[in-house]
């Protein structure tokens, strides 16, 4: 089940499970990444027009995404942290799509699986 989750969201099974030995321990952080707020900071930063609070949120997230070894929310991520890291803010505007698709991937899968 957790390993079909990671295939589903394009996901490291593999480097999850390395890390966290056991699909139990996985799901438990997977309702705690339910639970985490830094894409809500990252989504209100772009919303607001706020480069700072949305790099903030950005980077959080992308600590969070490759911990749990989420490879394509993660890669896309990573790509917006850098556009607000540089403050190019229009770049990261035309990223963040990306990220809420992908964002939105893992969360219905993770809904389905819980």
């Amino acid at each position: 089940m957790i390993q079909e989750f990671y295939e589903k969201i394009n996901g490291n099974y593999e480097v999850a499970i390395s890390r966290m030995q056991n699909d139990e321990r996985i799901q438990k952080y997977l309702k705690f990444f339910l639970m985490d707020e830094s894409y809500k900071s990252l989504e209100d930063g772009m919303v607001s027009g706020d480069c700072d609070a949305a790099f903030r949120g950005a980077h959080t997230l992308k600590g969070v995404c490759q911990n749990m070894a989420f490879t394509a929310l993660s890669t896309v991520v990573e790509q917006i942290t850098e556009e607000l890291r540089a403050k190019n803010f229009e770049k990261a505007k035309e990223t963040f799509p990306q990220v809420e698709v992908e964002y939105k991937k893992v969360i219905n899968e993770i809904n389905k699986i819980m």
